[in-house]
């Protein structure tokens, strides 16, 4: 794969991108979509959110902040 090919990385290496954060916080089921796509954790966070906006945001903070804990979860 030649250097114009890859994607441009930002941050350190297994770092979540500071704008998903901020989204996980203001937005939370984006925040997650943003940081790792549709899948399990954005339903869970879109659930959350709409039961319960103060849940869906931590839950959000915590899948894009620290997505082993979620995986760990989940038994991967």
């Amino acid at each position: 794969m030649s250097a114009a090919a890859k994607p441009a990385s930002r941050g350190r290496p297994g770092q979540p991108p500071i704008l998903a954060i901020v989204l996980a916080v203001l937005l939370p089921p984006v925040g997650v979509w943003i940081a790792r796509g549709v899948g399990f954790s954005f339903w869970v966070s879109l659930v959350l959110t709409i039961l319960a906006y103060v849940p869906g945001i931590i839950f959000s903070v915590v899948a894009v902040a620290r997505p082993d804990l979620i995986a760990r979860m989940r038994g991967r």
